[in-house]
């Protein structure tokens, strides 16, 4: 099972998933085997994604309208040329996405949250819960180390945010990244996380001053990892 099938099936589980954000994935995982992926072998690597999960009975595409999501009555090929569309998964579909693996073998989600005593676990959790409705944009990140450390200079809680995006992104918690309008959202930052902290540093630090360079410079994305502790923290801390 692919990627892309792997993370459509997951992400699927808590809703409808837009056919967009379905081909921001198969695009990221084309690009990522073929740094020359064009736009043509990424739209049918996408129609043969949603079409084998249509055939096996995992998931129907349709539209979301005020009554609900109303299932396609065109043939999947057809409604994938350039239309909006939505992904919901049906009963097998949601058994299968149970069986996709979280991440590496042996990670517990639950213990975690129960040892992860970092010094700013508490703007962290709220980045990662955050992150389980939208990828979590810097400006909501250094809004949520503030929030937790309200009495620190400015410089610290920038080397803290920096901190905090080093942490989730090596914890394998999230993946760094930033909006492109071309491959329908969310692209992912193919360098090192000491080369992606160094493009933040040299916007978010030293042009502080100017909010609008750096609030929507980078974003987090979480990943099924980040997701599954995001969702864990969400339970423990509900009343």
């Amino acid at each position: 099972m692919s990627w892309a099938r792997d993370e459509v099936l997951f992400r699927a589980q808590s809703g409808l998933l837009g056919l967009r954000a379905v081909q921001n994935l198969v695009s990221r995982e084309s690009r990522s085997a073929d740094e020359q992926a064009d736009s043509e072998a990424i739209q049918l690597a996408l129609v043969d994604l949603v079409r084998s999960l249509v055939d096996e009975g995992l998931a129907v595409v349709g539209d979301r309208s005020q009554a609900g999501f109303v299932p396609w009555t065109i043939p999947v090929v057809d409604g994938l040329d350039g239309r909006e569309g939505w992904l919901q998964l049906t009963e097998a579909g949601r058994a299968a996405a149970r069986d996709v693996p979280v991440g590496a073998v042996g990670d517990e989600p639950d213990g975690a949250v129960k040892q992860w005593d970092w010094p700013f676990a508490q703007a962290a959790e709220r980045v990662l819960v955050y992150g389980t409705i939208d990828w979590v944009e810097l400006g909501q990140i250094h809004w949520r180390v503030k929030e937790v450390s309200p009495e620190m200079p400015v410089d610290v809680v920038q080397q803290r945010t920096l901190e905090l995006i080093d942490e989730l992104v090596r914890g394998g918690l999230t993946v760094v990244g930033s909006i492109d309008t071309g491959a329908y959202g969310f692209v992912a930052w193919e360098c090192p996380t000491e080369e992606a902290l160094s493009r933040i540093r040299a916007v978010y630090v030293d042009r502080f001053d100017d909010e609008s360079a750096w609030d929507w410079f980078c974003l987090l994305e979480l990943t099924r990892s980040g997701t599954v502790l995001a969702r864990t923290i969400e339970a423990q801390t509900q009343p």
